[in-house]
Formats: structure tokens, C-alpha cells, sequence
């Protein structure tokens, strides 16, 4: 025998008209917002976009557990990418006496003042490069600081949304100086002493994948992660 399936209207004094009265709320924020609808509803020949609010169910915003861990974990690979190496590179690789060389964000500014006299002589191209390189290195851990803070606020509903947008939103900054150094290794200059057995010829942008060391990869990886869950909320 098949068991009974409950009717609409059993379902309706279930859902709090008579079994459980008052425990579903109001939908509409007030009668103004009700009235709005309405008004958009009837200029509108009745269509809705399932963009709208009225639409929601189909547009709920969602961070699961896994998508929480994600994010912290981009953020943390921001941090932790100004104590890795951004710079690597091995002089002197054909001859037998090779030295590979290495240092981390702290040691970039370290070193500013060789760093900076290297590339004044390199010329504009050089010194742009080297200036964006070290606004990147601080941009880093900033953006993923703020990022873990919107993270773990304690607000709820799409107020926990909107923080994580406001603070996450800096990451923008940190993509447009990594498209700004990018498009001004583009056009490449001589090194001003030649390859001493290290760069090659030219400064330019396949000089990234030949000096750069994990940390300025972790720079770039903890970024996207930031930025794809953005694009979530």
C-alpha cells in the first residue's frame, strides 16, 4: 500500500501557519520594499530577473567550511611570501666556480641601496622594475592580513559578505603591480655590465622566470586565491 503523501495544505500549516504561527519571517525588509517590487513587476509586463533580490533564492551567497580554508590559505601564502625567497638565481652557471644566490623580501630592502645603484645604471626600465617590485613586496602581506580579517569577522548574513569584500578588495591593487611590472619589463633594457655570467642580456620580462625565487610565486598564487573567492561573493 502507498504511503499517504501530504497535501499542499499540510504542508502550508506546517511551515508556520498553524503548527508552528509566527516562526517564519517577513520577506520584504518593509512595505516600501513590497511596493517597489510590485511597481517593477507591472512596468515591467510582469518579467523578473533572476539578478534581483525578488530572486533570491536563486542567488544565495554561501562560503562552506572548505571555501573559508581556501581563502586563509591565499592569504597566508601572502604572508609568508615576504620571509621566502623572491630573488634566486646561481652566478656564473658555466664556469666550475657556480654560487647561487637567494634572499627574501627583508633582504630586497636590505640591499636596496646596492639594488638601486645597480639599476640607476641600468636606466628607467631598471628602475621602475625594482621600485614596483618592492611596493609588490609590501602590498603581499598587507592584502593577506586584511583579507584574514574579513575572514573571520563576526558579523552575519550579507553584512559577513560585505566585509569580506571591503577588505578583500586591496588585492586589486596588488593585480594592477603585478600588470604595471609585467607591461614595463616589456620593453627590456641591456644590463648595464653585461650578463656577468647571470641575467643574460637583456632586463625584461623572461628575467621573472629566470631570477624570481618561490616566494614571488607564492606572492602571485595567494593573490588569485584571494581574488577567485572574491568573484564568489
Amino acid at each position: 500500500m502507498a504511503e499517504k503523501q501530504p497535501s499542499t495544505d499540510d504542508l502550508i500549516r506546517y511551515l508556520g501557519y498553524e503548527v508552528h504561527p509566527g516562526k517564519i519571517e517577513e520577506f520584504w525588509k518593509s512595505e516600501e520594499e513590497k511596493k517597489q517590487y510590485l511597481q517593477r513587476v507591472k512596468t515591467g509586463s510582469g518579467q523578473l530577473s533572476a539578478f534581483d533580490r525578488e530572486a533570491a533564492i536563486l542567488n544565495v551567497k554561501l562560503m562552506t567550511g572548505v571555501d573559508k580554508i581556501i581563502g586563509f590559505i591565499g592569504s597566508i601564502l601572502l604572508i609568508i611570501s615576504f620571509f621566502l625567497p623572491i630573488y634566486s638565481f646561481t652566478m656564473n652557471p658555466e664556469s666550475g666556480a657556480t654560487r647561487h644566490i637567494s634572499g627574501s623580501a627583508i633582504s630586497y630592502f636590505i640591499n636596496m641601496p646596492l639594488i638601486g645603484g645597480y639599476a640607476a645604471w641600468g636606466g628607467g626600465v631598471m628602475i621602475w622594475a625594482a621600485v614596483i617590485l618592492g611596493a609588490i613586496l609590501i602590498t603581499c602581506p598587507i592584502v593577506g592580513v586584511l583579507n584574514i580579517l574579513g575572514l573571520i569577522n563576526k558579523r552575519t548574513g550579507e553584512s559577513y559578505f560585505h566585509v569580506i569584500r571591503e577588505y578583500s578588495r586591496y588585492a586589486y591593487i596588488l593585480l594592477f603591480l603585478y600588470i604595471l611590472l609585467a607591461l614595463v619589463l616589456l620593453f627590456g633594457t641591456p644590463h648595464p655590465f653585461g650578463s656577468l655570467g647571470v641575467f643574460g642580456e637583456s632586463f625584461n620580462l623572461s628575467a621573472i622566470f629566470g631570477l624570481t625565487g618561490i616566494g614571488f610565486w607564492f606572492g602571485i598564487a595567494g593573490m588569485a586565491i584571494v581574488l577567485a573567492e572574491r568573484r564568489g561573493l
